[in-house]
């Protein structure tokens, strides 16, 4: 079945439609009204979705469902690690802010964490301590729509004006401008190579820029002979073992291997939109796990896998996938969608629902627009609330007690 967004056009005639504008507001704005088509079906899409009967499921004070959790047992309970939105949260980790910031928290079941509006606990402590006053556009996040980390545990999150840097081992915060005047223009796609070099995607310039683990500008990659290598380069990855880097170029509908100097190894993908096997109808991202390649093939509501070389090895389907804009794969392989209602849904590389959790309901989470996802090395789930200017993160823990991968 044909999902339509405006007006009977599709996600490409709805792209031609706002070229003009900013790739930043372009991406936020796509993000909301992919939301706002998943909320006008939403109880025919919540009615196919697969229920189980060990759902566990809590309600607020109206009976609305505000999260959804389905545990697996290989796996344990999932617990709410705290979420951040400003250089605010480096300062006095506590509580919450504690467990994220991997100073003196504890990590909270996620039931615990139903309930709990903004301000967070994090942020109370730190007014109390710190004081309040106003953020700048480049100490607090806004719209924030891309994530990745390092082998440090920092984490970068691109926003409408800045690429952020949070430190929260050494409670540091930097970020890289972005917009009129800036190197940067609009920052599309982040990956860390096995360096702790940072590599952005830059659809207005189509480029990469590259910078060095303190935040210095080094190169940039898309230019070779005068001949440019993106039309409108998006999600990106980098083989930490050999330096190599994907990108996905959904205008062009392939997806292109890179050296790591920038050489062309290979284009994955024949060129045009297609169904087939190794086809792509607007590929907008790319994840590394192991020794494969996974990529969002969009407007075909796919997920494809290649081997490292760019063979292609399977399609997925997951159950019941609508037009989804935040995508990533954990160690195991199981791939992670952004659903209705704003909620995370986590699927079997055969396709079937294993667990969604998220939030719904009145206040704050009202506000939300899940725009990213991103799952570090240890597991740790992060997902980016646009709505809301904040990250927030998750991850799961020991079925029987509340100890986790890492603290």
């Amino acid at each position: 079945m044909a999902i339509e967004f405006i007006e009977g056009k599709s996600f490409a005639d709805y792209s031609a439609n706002i070229m003009l504008r900013s790739a930043v507001e372009k991406q936020l704005e796509t993000v909301v009204v992919l939301r706002l088509v998943r909320h006008i079906p939403v109880v025919l899409l919540l009615a196919v979705l697969p229920m189980s009967p060990t759902l566990a499921q809590s309600g607020s004070a109206a009976g609305t469902p505000e999260a959804l959790a389905l545990p697996v047992s290989d796996l344990g309970s999932i617990y709410y690690m705290g979420s951040f939105s400003s250089e605010q949260d480096l300062l006095a980790p506590s509580g919450i802010c504690g467990a994220f910031g991997l100073v003196g928290g504890r990590p909270i079941p996620l039931p615990e964490a139903i309930g709990k509006s903004s301000p967070s606990l994090c942020e109370i402590v730190v007014d109390r301590v710190a004081g309040s006053r106003e953020f700048g556009p480049d100490e607090s996040l806004s719209g924030p729509y891309k994530i990745t980390s390092d082998s440090k545990d920092r984490v970068m999150v691109a926003d409408r004006n800045s690429v952020h840097i949070f430190d929260f081992t050494r409670r540091r915060h930097s970020s890289i401008a972005c917009g009129p005047g800036e190197r940067l223009q609009s920052p599309a796609g982040l990956a860390v190579d096995g360096h702790d070099q940072l590599y952005i995607t830059d659809a207005q310039l189509r480029a990469i820029l590259v910078y060095d683990p303190n935040g210095k500008f080094r190169r940039y990659i898309g230019n070779r002979k005068g001949e440019r290598l993106f039309e409108r380069p998006a999600g990106i990855a980098v083989d930490q073992a050999s330096g190599n880097i994907y990108v996905a170029d959904p205008p062009r509908n392939i997806v292109v291997k890179l050296d790591a100097d920038g050489s062309i190894l290979a284009k994955i993908g024949t060129g045009v939109s297609g169904k087939g096997a190794g086809e792509f109808a607007a590929p907008t991202d790319v994840v590394l796990r192991g020794q494969e390649l996974f990529v969002l093939d969009a407007e075909n509501f796919r997920i494809q896998v290649f081997d490292l070389a760019g063979h292609f090895r399977a399609s997925i389907r997951p159950e019941s996938m609508g037009p989804s804009v935040a995508f990533s794969v954990d160690s195991r392989g199981r791939i992670y969608l952004d659903g209705p209602l704003d909620t995370v849904l986590v699927f079997e590389r055969d396709g079937r629902l294993l667990y969604r959790f998220g939030y719904t309901g009145t206040g704050s989470r009202s506000r939300s627009v899940l725009s990213a996802i991103w799952i570090d090395s240890s597991d740790r789930i992060y997902v980016a609330d646009a709505g809301n200017n904040r990250v927030q993160s998750f991850q799961w823990g020991v079925k029987h007690g509340p100890e986790l991968p890492r603290p």
